[in-house]
Protein backbone atom coordinates (compact mmCIF):
# COMPACT_ATOMS: atom_id res chain seq x y z
CA UNK A 1 0.00 0.00 0.00
CA UNK A 2 2.84 2.04 0.48
CA UNK A 3 4.24 2.34 -3.17
CA UNK A 4 1.02 3.85 -4.79
CA UNK A 5 0.71 6.51 -1.71
CA UNK A 6 4.08 7.62 -2.45
CA UNK A 7 3.36 7.62 -6.17
CA UNK A 8 0.08 9.99 -5.47
CA UNK A 9 2.20 12.44 -3.35
CA UNK A 10 5.46 12.72 -5.93
CA UNK A 11 3.06 13.24 -8.73
CA UNK A 12 1.02 15.94 -6.62
CA UNK A 13 3.81 18.02 -5.25
CA UNK A 14 6.17 17.38 -8.22
CA UNK A 15 3.08 18.62 -10.68
CA UNK A 16 2.58 21.46 -8.04
CA UNK A 17 5.82 23.17 -8.17
CA UNK A 18 5.99 22.62 -11.90
CA UNK A 19 2.61 24.38 -12.39
CA UNK A 20 3.63 27.25 -9.87
CA UNK A 21 7.32 27.43 -12.28
CA UNK A 22 5.29 27.71 -15.22
CA UNK A 23 2.91 30.47 -14.32
CA UNK A 24 5.41 32.32 -12.00
CA UNK A 25 8.40 31.70 -14.37
CA UNK A 26 6.48 32.77 -17.75
CA UNK A 27 6.57 36.77 -15.90
CA UNK A 28 9.76 36.64 -14.23
CA UNK A 29 11.71 35.42 -17.26
CA UNK A 30 9.86 37.79 -19.77
CA UNK A 31 10.25 40.64 -17.68
CA UNK A 32 13.65 40.10 -17.29
CA UNK A 33 14.25 39.60 -20.97
CA UNK A 34 12.03 42.38 -21.49
CA UNK A 35 14.64 44.78 -19.65
CA UNK A 36 17.88 43.73 -21.25
CA UNK A 37 16.14 44.18 -24.76
CA UNK A 38 16.28 47.82 -25.90
CA UNK A 39 13.90 49.56 -26.39
CA UNK A 40 11.31 46.22 -25.58
CA UNK A 41 8.02 47.91 -24.36
CA UNK A 42 6.09 45.95 -21.93
CA UNK A 43 3.00 47.80 -21.99
CA UNK A 44 2.88 47.93 -25.79
CA UNK A 45 4.07 45.18 -27.26
CA UNK A 46 3.45 41.27 -26.83
CA UNK A 47 5.92 38.65 -25.61
CA UNK A 48 5.93 37.24 -28.96
CA UNK A 49 8.45 40.10 -29.94
CA UNK A 50 10.77 38.82 -27.08
CA UNK A 51 10.88 35.73 -29.39
CA UNK A 52 11.60 37.33 -32.98
CA UNK A 53 14.30 36.63 -35.55
CA UNK A 54 15.57 40.52 -34.50
CA UNK A 55 15.36 40.32 -30.99
CA UNK A 56 18.56 39.96 -28.92
CA UNK A 57 16.93 37.32 -25.86
CA UNK A 58 15.37 35.45 -28.62
CA UNK A 59 17.48 32.35 -28.39
CA UNK A 60 16.50 32.32 -24.26
CA UNK A 61 12.94 33.40 -24.95
CA UNK A 62 12.42 30.06 -27.58
CA UNK A 63 14.19 27.70 -24.55
CA UNK A 64 11.92 29.10 -21.95
CA UNK A 65 8.93 28.15 -24.26
CA UNK A 66 10.28 24.90 -24.89
CA UNK A 67 10.31 24.43 -20.65
CA UNK A 68 7.55 26.16 -20.29
CA UNK A 69 6.14 23.52 -21.92
CA UNK A 70 7.36 20.83 -20.69
CA UNK A 71 6.56 21.96 -17.40
CA UNK A 72 2.51 22.38 -17.95
CA UNK A 73 3.25 18.79 -19.02
CA UNK A 74 3.98 17.17 -15.55
CA UNK A 75 1.14 19.21 -14.49
CA UNK A 76 -1.31 17.80 -16.43
CA UNK A 77 0.22 14.52 -15.46
CA UNK A 78 -0.31 14.99 -11.38
CA UNK A 79 -3.44 16.32 -12.33
CA UNK A 80 -4.48 12.99 -13.91
CA UNK A 81 -2.62 11.13 -11.63
CA UNK A 82 -4.58 12.47 -8.75
CA UNK A 83 -7.75 14.19 -8.72
CA UNK A 84 -8.65 14.72 -12.27
CA UNK A 85 -7.82 10.49 -13.09
CA UNK A 86 -11.16 9.72 -15.19
CA UNK A 87 -14.63 11.00 -16.15
CA UNK A 88 -15.24 13.72 -19.25
CA UNK A 89 -14.97 16.91 -17.65
CA UNK A 90 -11.44 15.85 -15.81
CA UNK A 91 -10.07 14.33 -19.09
CA UNK A 92 -10.94 17.96 -21.06
CA UNK A 93 -9.46 19.99 -18.23
CA UNK A 94 -6.39 17.70 -18.51
CA UNK A 95 -6.37 17.82 -21.86
CA UNK A 96 -6.64 22.07 -22.30
CA UNK A 97 -3.45 21.96 -20.04
CA UNK A 98 -1.68 20.11 -22.86
CA UNK A 99 -3.17 22.12 -25.25
CA UNK A 100 -1.88 25.35 -23.82
CA UNK A 101 1.71 24.04 -22.54
CA UNK A 102 1.84 22.89 -26.38
CA UNK A 103 0.99 25.85 -28.20
CA UNK A 104 2.08 28.35 -25.94
CA UNK A 105 5.25 27.29 -25.12
CA UNK A 106 6.74 25.06 -27.60
CA UNK A 107 4.86 25.96 -30.37
CA UNK A 108 5.82 29.64 -29.73
CA UNK A 109 8.84 28.57 -29.02
CA UNK A 110 9.63 26.25 -31.81
CA UNK A 111 8.42 29.15 -34.53
CA UNK A 112 9.37 32.36 -33.78
CA UNK A 113 6.71 35.22 -34.55
CA UNK A 114 8.99 36.76 -37.31
CA UNK A 115 8.33 39.08 -40.02
CA UNK A 116 9.60 39.99 -43.74
CA UNK A 117 9.22 43.61 -44.77
CA UNK A 118 5.73 43.60 -42.40
CA UNK A 119 4.45 40.45 -43.69
CA UNK A 120 4.30 36.93 -41.46
CA UNK A 121 6.53 34.10 -42.31
CA UNK A 122 5.70 30.22 -42.18
CA UNK A 123 7.04 30.19 -38.49
CA UNK A 124 5.18 33.93 -37.89
CA UNK A 125 2.08 32.22 -39.13
CA UNK A 126 2.10 28.83 -37.28
CA UNK A 127 3.13 30.87 -34.52
CA UNK A 128 0.13 32.46 -34.66
CA UNK A 129 -1.58 28.97 -35.11
CA UNK A 130 -0.21 27.43 -32.09
CA UNK A 131 -0.89 30.41 -29.93
CA UNK A 132 -4.75 30.71 -30.89
CA UNK A 133 -5.21 27.13 -30.40
CA UNK A 134 -2.82 27.38 -26.75
CA UNK A 135 -5.83 30.47 -26.32
CA UNK A 136 -8.86 28.61 -26.65
CA UNK A 137 -7.93 25.79 -24.67
CA UNK A 138 -6.52 27.94 -21.43
CA UNK A 139 -10.22 30.02 -21.49
CA UNK A 140 -11.59 26.59 -21.44
CA UNK A 141 -10.11 24.90 -18.05
CA UNK A 142 -12.63 27.19 -15.98
CA UNK A 143 -15.34 27.08 -17.80
CA UNK A 144 -15.17 23.20 -17.57
CA UNK A 145 -13.59 23.25 -14.32
CA UNK A 146 -17.23 24.46 -13.51
CA UNK A 147 -18.79 21.43 -14.54
CA UNK A 148 -16.46 19.71 -11.92
CA UNK A 149 -16.60 21.72 -9.07
CA UNK A 150 -20.28 22.34 -8.79
CA UNK A 151 -22.07 24.96 -7.23
CA UNK A 152 -23.25 22.15 -4.42
CA UNK A 153 -19.96 20.25 -4.07
CA UNK A 154 -17.97 23.35 -4.28
CA UNK A 155 -19.16 26.50 -3.98
CA UNK A 156 -16.07 28.71 -3.82
CA UNK A 157 -14.26 27.18 -6.53
CA UNK A 158 -17.03 26.95 -8.84
CA UNK A 159 -17.81 30.68 -8.41
CA UNK A 160 -13.97 31.32 -9.02
CA UNK A 161 -13.87 29.03 -11.84
CA UNK A 162 -16.69 31.21 -13.41
CA UNK A 163 -15.18 34.50 -12.65
CA UNK A 164 -12.09 33.17 -14.00
CA UNK A 165 -13.07 32.24 -16.90
CA UNK A 166 -15.36 35.46 -17.72
CA UNK A 167 -13.32 38.14 -16.64
CA UNK A 168 -9.85 35.87 -18.75
CA UNK A 169 -12.58 35.70 -21.44
CA UNK A 170 -13.21 39.17 -21.40
CA UNK A 171 -9.32 40.47 -21.72
CA UNK A 172 -8.66 37.97 -24.19
CA UNK A 173 -11.36 39.80 -26.32
CA UNK A 174 -9.66 43.30 -25.29
CA UNK A 175 -6.72 41.76 -26.73
CA UNK A 176 -7.32 40.72 -29.76
CA UNK A 177 -8.62 44.10 -30.54
CA UNK A 178 -6.10 45.53 -29.66
CA UNK A 179 -3.90 43.62 -31.84
CA UNK A 180 -6.14 45.24 -34.37
CA UNK A 181 -4.71 48.66 -33.40
CA UNK A 182 -8.26 49.42 -32.28
CA UNK A 183 -6.66 50.54 -29.03
CA UNK A 184 -3.69 50.79 -27.34
CA UNK A 185 -1.35 48.85 -24.41
CA UNK A 186 -1.57 45.10 -26.35
CA UNK A 187 1.23 43.75 -24.43
CA UNK A 188 -1.14 45.08 -20.57
CA UNK A 189 -3.76 43.15 -21.92
CA UNK A 190 -1.98 40.32 -22.71
CA UNK A 191 -0.38 40.01 -19.90
CA UNK A 192 -3.66 40.80 -17.79
CA UNK A 193 -5.13 37.82 -19.19
CA UNK A 194 -1.84 35.45 -19.02
CA UNK A 195 -2.62 36.68 -14.85
CA UNK A 196 -5.81 35.98 -14.91
CA UNK A 197 -5.61 32.22 -16.34
CA UNK A 198 -1.66 31.39 -14.69
CA UNK A 199 -3.52 32.46 -10.92
CA UNK A 200 -6.03 30.13 -11.91
CA UNK A 201 -3.54 27.01 -12.87
CA UNK A 202 -1.66 27.80 -9.70
CA UNK A 203 -5.24 27.57 -7.40
CA UNK A 204 -5.43 24.21 -9.52
CA UNK A 205 -2.35 23.16 -8.28
CA UNK A 206 -3.62 24.15 -4.58
CA UNK A 207 -6.59 22.24 -4.58
CA UNK A 208 -5.03 19.54 -5.56
CA UNK A 209 -2.28 19.62 -2.81
CA UNK A 210 -5.06 19.98 -0.50
CA UNK A 211 -7.05 17.30 -1.73
CA UNK A 212 -4.41 15.14 -0.63
CA UNK A 213 -4.02 16.48 2.79
CA UNK A 214 -5.82 13.74 5.39
CA UNK A 215 -6.70 11.66 2.85
CA UNK A 216 -3.01 10.55 1.49
CA UNK A 217 -3.58 7.35 0.03
CA UNK A 218 -7.07 8.12 -1.86
CA UNK A 219 -7.68 11.59 -2.13
CA UNK A 220 -10.88 12.70 -3.52
CA UNK A 221 -11.22 12.88 -7.20
CA UNK A 222 -13.87 14.92 -9.14
CA UNK A 223 -15.39 13.20 -11.79
CA UNK A 224 -18.36 14.60 -14.02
Amino acid sequence: MGKPKGKVLVSAYLSAIACFMAAGGDFVVTFILGAIYPGYDFVHQSESYLGTADSPVANYMNVWGVVFCLLLMVFAYGLRKTIFDSGVWPTVVVGCVLVYGLGEGAGSGLFPYNHVNGVLTLSGKLHSLFGGLAGIAIVFVPFACTKIFTKRSSPRMHAYSWFAFGSGLFLVIIFLISERGMIIYKGLWQRLFILDYHLYLSVLALVMLMNLKGAKLKPQRYEE
